[in-house]
Formats: structure tokens, sequence, C-alpha cells
């Protein structure tokens, strides 16, 4: 089983999306995918229309015990356990919810606190061939979390100037988290929002593979198209699920063919 993170603790550089599309690519693919929405925000639960659905088949909002709040925070006589993942798009979900957030000044007291989350992960091994984690863009505990409960994280970075900057701070947080979680590694930079037509996107990949090429595999760039990732996200749907035609399906199936080249598996499961 290989837990991802998508780290970066800038907002808006395409992670939730990333994480949404290279997930259902994946079970497309034929292997086993459990997302989980670390963010107060949830918009990777928004994002693939999910609404927790109980065991009589009836919708109802989701609830902080949907959530990883109690394999975080439970129940102190309990075991700490994720609750059973909705079921959207051929993929499991443990989704997130506002009051997720209540995680992060409380963590830090709490036993063996960080590494909870890993510790729960431990009980779906072989359930599940891929952990994806979609954290808060924050430096914060509940983004602690999530990376510290990895064995892998792929990088979300926009082709600008300002992408650029903010992977050098990525990059030394990852050393911070190593002291908690030594195998942590750097699996994948994966390229967003790139435009050709700009000689300042052309120029930031240039400079992102030959300043950060070095650390990890850069990927082939996710192209920015400013309709149709907010159409999918309004509909509730993967975009390749959404807009299947789309020239956006075939650069994310390559950037997640490129992601299991890092890890050495196989594409179809």
């Amino acid at each position: 089983m290989k837990v991802i993170t998508f780290f970066n603790h800038a907002g808006g550089v395409g992670k939730t999306s990333s994480v949404r599309d290279i997930g259902f690519t994946l079970a497309q693919l034929g292997h086993r995918v459990l997302l989980i929405d670390a963010d107060p925000q949830a918009n990777l639960t928004d994002w693939l229309g999910v609404r927790r659905i109980d065991r009589d088949g009836v919708s109802r909002d989701v609830e902080l015990g949907d959530t990883l709040y109690p394999a975080v925070l439970g129940d102190d006589d309990a075991e700490y356990a994720l609750p059973e993942p909705v079921r959207a798009h051929g993929l499991d979900l443990i989704p997130g919810h506002l009051d997720v957030a209540t995680i992060e000044p409380v963590l830090p007291g709490q036993l063996m606190g960080v590494l909870r989350l890993k510790e729960a992960l431990r009980s779906l091994t072989g359930r599940y061939d891929f952990v994806l984690i979609d954290p808060p863009p924050s430096l914060g505990q509940l983004s602690a979390l999530a990376v510290i409960a990895a064995r892998y994280v792929v990088v979300p970075v926009p082709a600008s100037g300002k992408g650029l900057k903010g992977l050098q701070t990525v990059v030394q947080m990852l050393a911070r988290f190593r002291k908690a979680n030594p195998e942590l590694t750097l699996a994948m930079i994966l390229v967003t929002q790139y435009n050709d037509t700009t000689n300042h996107s052309r120029e930031s990949l240039a400079q992102l593979r030959a300043g950060f090429g070095h650390l990890a595999p850069i990927s082939a760039p996710l192209a920015y198209r400013p309709a149709l990732y907010p159409d999918s996200q309004l509909h509730g749907e993967p975009l390749p699920a959404y807009s299947h035609r789309s020239p956006a399906v075939g650069e994310i199936m390559l950037a997640t063919e490129q992601l299991l080249a890092a890890l050495g598996v196989s594409a179809h499961a």
C-alpha cells in the first residue's frame, strides 16, 4: 500500500484537483484507491460531489465522525481507527468537514499526536493499493499529520515564479518532517497551471527542471485550463469523468503514469 500526500503550503496550486484526478485515474487503471480529505475546507469532498450515504441508503450531510477525526482525536479508550469511507466515482473517500480544524490546536498536546494517522493507516494494509491524502495549504499541525502519515510526497507546483519561490520552503519543510518520518520520500514534483503560450511559463518550467530536477522527477505539465477545472468542480466530478475527450485527460494520465514509474509500480493493476 503506497501512502502519498500531496503537499504544498501555498493555496491555489492545483493540489486538490490533482489528488482527485490522479486518484480517479489510478482507480480507472484497476488500482484500489482511498482518498483522505484532511483539509477543513473540504474541497476534495465537494469536488467529488460527496454527501454521506448511510447504511439505509439515505443521503445526509457529512459529520465529524465520518472524517479522519476519530483516528486522531477519538475516545482515548477506543482504538484509533478511520471510519468506513464513502464511495464515489470508483474511489473510497474519508471526507472532510469544517470542524476538522479543531484538531489543529489540540494535536500538539496528544501523545504521539502527529503519528496517529500513520498508525491508523497500518490497519488498511492489504485493503488498498494507494492512499492519497489532501492536507490543507498550510504549515500547521494538520499538514504535519498528513505528511508524516505518508511514505511518499507529491508537490504540486505552478509553472510560475511564485511557484518556484514557494517550492524552496516546501523542500525545507520536508527535511523537518523526515525527523519524525525518516522514510519520507519526495516522489514527484507535479507541474500545474502551465501555459505554453507565455514565455514566463516556459521559462519557469525550465528553471524548475534545472533547479529541482535532482531532487525528484519533474512531471509533464498539466495545462492551465481556467474554464474546464472549475466546471468539473462545480459538477462534483473528476475531470476525466466530466470531460473525457479533453486533452487534459491525456495530461492527467501521463502524470499518473510518471508517478507510478517513480514508485516502481506497474501502470495497470
